[in-house]
């Protein structure tokens, strides 16, 4: 028995394995790793708020009911990015860059002491964002769970993820943030409704075109946006003049918004008055599925409507993964203002917008 010992711990050490060797360290993130985990940080604490917000709502409110889809929808994020980081490593956290913490009243991210960023924004490995189980912060300090506090969560991890959708290298991962983002402004503006308050009003978004052509877009795709935007235009003027009070006037505005895009497009792609400009007169408006015109009455105007909305958003958010970093944001302006749009016609939420093969 002794001598098996023995000869098992020579083989051991003539394998070159040492018994004191140290536990293998985590892997150091990169900044496509970094922003996954601040972005699942976000949704985490946008779904711990919405259930810490539940009690102090009227449990016959439908309030209850938006603050359970918000919950879930968080859960359903928070697995398409990825969920929490775990190292597996013995001794390691599951916060393996460092302490940080997101404090609901300012919406910010602490970061550690001495934390900084290199040339390309890549925060230090050594800081990360990291979610917790419940919002953390002072409880001196941190208004009391609400309804109003959940809307500036939303509202403000809306305007990080905007500030920073250049930072991802897989674009693929841009597509999704932006479409993250874009839920939790349509959730704050639907709850804001909700609930009889006025959401906070995003600090970042614009609806303005960038001002250079985006690279990486095909002249398939210049063609495609100049005439779906000016499609769209046509279609709101039709709209307009069928539809009576307050729709008549909201579809006048998208009409005149979408035609003012379709031009901005079609000068960026340098189309605007060449022999390849896509524009027409007037286009084809289609039929249901009976032969009557598609906007022959007003519920056919409206559901065409959240249709033309929704269609570009869904371009709008393929865009953001397909154009360079620094147009990114401009991507995502569009894709809410198309989402935000259509949800105003009457489409449903979704839990990500301009992704429709997460739809279900």
């Amino acid at each position: 028995m002794i001598i098996s010992t023995v000869v098992a711990l020579a083989t051991v050490a003539g394998c070159g394995i040492r018994l004191e060797s140290p536990a293998p360290a985590a892997l150091v993130p990169d900044a496509d790793e970094i922003s996954r985990q601040a972005a699942v940080a976000d949704v985490l604490l946008v779904g711990s708020e919405a259930r810490l917000a539940v009690p102090t709502v009227d449990p016959a409110s439908p309030v209850v009911d938006l603050l359970e889809e918000i919950d879930a929808s968080a859960t359903a994020q928070a697995e398409a990015l990825g969920g929490e980081y775990v190292s597996g490593v013995e001794g390691d956290g599951d916060d393996p860059a460092g302490v940080s913490s997101h404090d609901a009243a300012d919406g910010q991210t602490a970061l550690a002491p001495g934390s900084v960023t290199d040339d390309e924004g890549t925060i230090d490995p050594s800081v990360a964002a990291s979610p917790t189980d419940e919002p953390s912060g002072s409880a001196t300090t941190d208004p009391a769970p609400s309804v109003p506090r959940l809307l500036t969560v939303l509202t403000q991890s809306a305007d990080r993820t905007r500030a920073s959708i250049g930072t991802p290298r897989d674009p693929a991962l841009a597509r999704l943030y932006a479409s993250v983002a874009t839920s939790h402004l349509d959730q704050a503006r639907s709850l804001a409704a909700l609930s009889g308050l006025d959401a906070p009003a995003p600090e970042s978004f614009t609806t303005t075109l960038p001002t250079a052509l985006p690279k990486n877009l095909s002249a398939a795709d210049l063609v495609t946006v100049v005439r779906s935007e000016d499609a769209a235009g046509y279609a709101y003027e039709v709209m307009a003049a069928r539809l009576a009070d307050g729709e008549r006037t909201a579809a006048r505005d998208r009409a005149a918004a979408h035609r003012e895009r379709a031009q901005g497009w079609a000068a960026l792609a340098s189309l605007d008055g060449a022999a390849t400009d896509p524009r027409e007169v007037a286009y084809d408006l289609g039929t249901v599925a009976d032969g009557t015109p598609t906007l022959a009455s007003r519920d056919s105007m409206v559901t065409r409507a959240a249709e033309i909305e929704a269609d570009l958003a869904d371009a709008y958010a393929t865009f953001v993964g397909q154009v360079d970093a620094d147009a990114r944001s401009s991507m995502l302006d569009l894709l809410a203002d198309a989402h935000l749009a259509s949800r105003s016609w009457g489409a449903p939420a979704s839990t990500f917008p301009g992704m429709p093969e997460l739809a279900g």
